[in-house]
């Protein structure tokens, strides 16, 4: 009855190897709460058919949608094209079928979508564990009366979190959905993982929602306003259910998991206590991290610690609201190396506030990490994603956007130029900036 289409997980400059990934956890959420309350559900993960010519994929979407009637698309801002493709080529099978749209993206551009494209009939905004479980239920409720959904327009506006067009043509916003208690979901359906042409061997899990900080190149905040995070006992169940798959050797836990102290040395805790072997990494703030908290990792199993440092300049960190002093980056850094964790940095070029004269500070930073040969850095281009402060508030920074292709939105294109750094000093740069991160990934 209902089916769930991830277009694409992985950017095109990612290979595929035997690591294969996940899907966005959004569906696998979703999925889960309608299979929990009785509804026919189906997944389809695209990147597991990559090596599929076009027709063959179209063929595969066609197929599957056929014998469904709801049919569910998340994306991404680089990979909207992608979801808004299949919904055209679904509709243009059959215009009958229902098209909802969900994730960051269109949570953001509800508005001018719905108002330019006709293969959309909803889009969920925002957190949508709620909202689609409603939206779903009043369709079936349709279906089974032989009705149109247009004669339920009172209902539609009672679920909070849709965006659609009204019966006048008029785009309707039924105000932003409620905050979803994390710790009542249940499990990612990771069952309903087709098995057909790869096994996953990384599993992301999600530890929270929202974010205390206000970073300017991030959506987060915007997306889930109030910060939550789950319980130990959540996360443990999850953590057993990923290993009886019997198919995972990887865990990559999901966001700073540091952001609350107490939470993190329990979680460490969690995998000491339990004897958790299955190798696992994170995302955390590493200027928090202590000599004794470094050692907690190690003790816990940690593989590899993810980090933004973004710059190692503090007025650009500051004029992007990223409130991170680069020498106690440092000493995090130090802290983590002193106990052997490899590292995977994450820095970015072009932000507001940027000149040549602080991303030259910042390549001479990278040079002096105590980094080794496992450790890994990542150079990306400041990106004004949808939802993000760049985005929203692009004329108070004084951003030339350039590039209006959302398939270029990957952190790897060149979007806008400030006053400080017009587009072809910023392409020089990026030379540079990229010849830096070949150094740490010689492969």
């Amino acid at each position: 009855m209902i089916l769930l289409i991830n277009p694409k997980t992985t950017k095109s400059t990612e290979p595929q190897t035997e690591f294969f990934r996940e899907p966005n956890l959004g569906i696998l959420y979703l999925a889960a709460i309608l299979d929990q309350n009785n509804i026919s559900v189906e997944t389809l993960d695209l990147e597991q058919y990559y090596g599929l010519e076009t027709d063959a994929i179209h063929k595969l979407i066609i197929e599957k949608a056929r014998q469904n009637q709801i049919i569910g698309i998340t994306s991404l801002t680089n990979t909207y094209y992608l979801a808004l493709e299949i919904a055209k080529l679904i509709k243009s099978y059959d215009s009958t079928k229902i098209v909802v749209l969900g994730g960051p993206h269109v949570s953001f551009e509800y508005e001018n979508i719905l108002e330019n494209e006709d293969a959309i009939d909803f889009i969920c905004v925002k957190e949508s564990e709620t909202s689609f479980l409603k939206l779903v239920r009043l369709i079936n409720r349709v279906l089974k009366e032989n009705a149109s959904i247009n004669n339920y327009e009172k209902q539609l506006t009672s679920i909070k979190g849709l965006a659609f067009k009204n019966s006048r043509g008029e785009v309707t916003f039924t105000g932003f959905p409620q905050t979803v208690n994390i710790n009542d979901l249940p499990l990612p359906a990771r069952y309903l993982l087709t098995q057909e042409n790869f096994y996953y061997r990384v599993a992301s899990v999600i530890i929270n929602r929202g974010c205390p900080n206000q970073c300017s190149f991030c959506s987060r905040q915007k997306m889930s306003p109030v910060v939550r995070i789950r319980s130990l006992e959540s996360i443990y169940a999850e953590i057993r259910d990923i290993i009886a798959f019997q198919t995972y050797n990887y865990i990559n836990f999901y966001d700073n998991i540091n952001i609350n102290k107490k939470f993190f040395h329990d979680f460490c805790r969690l995998f000491i206590d339990n004897k958790i072997e299955i190798p696992w990494g994170c995302e955390l703030r590493v200027d928090t991290i202590s000599a004794k908290e470094a050692q907690l990792l190690k003790e816990a199993g940690c593989r590899l610690v993810a980090t933004g440092i973004e710059s190692a300049n503090i007025i650009v960190l500051e004029r992007n609201l990223k409130f991170q002093d680069p020498l106690k980056v440092v000493t995090g850094i130090k802290h983590l190396k002193s106990v052997n964790i490899p590292i995977q940095a994450y820095f970015v070029l072009g932000l507001p506030g940027e000149t040549e004269d602080s991303f030259k500070e910042t390549i001479e930073f990278i040079k002096n990490l105590p980094f080794t040969n496992d450790d890994k850095i990542n150079y990306f281009v400041a990106t004004p994603y949808p939802g993000s402060r760049l985005w929203d508030e692009r004329e108070m920074y004084k951003l030339n956007i350039l590039e209006q292709d959302y398939t270029k939105y990957d952190c790897q294109h060149i979007i806008f130029e400030t006053s400080d750094l017009d587009v072809k000093k910023l392409r020089s740069l990026y030379v540079i900036a990229k010849e830096i991160e070949k150094l740490y990934n010689p492969t």
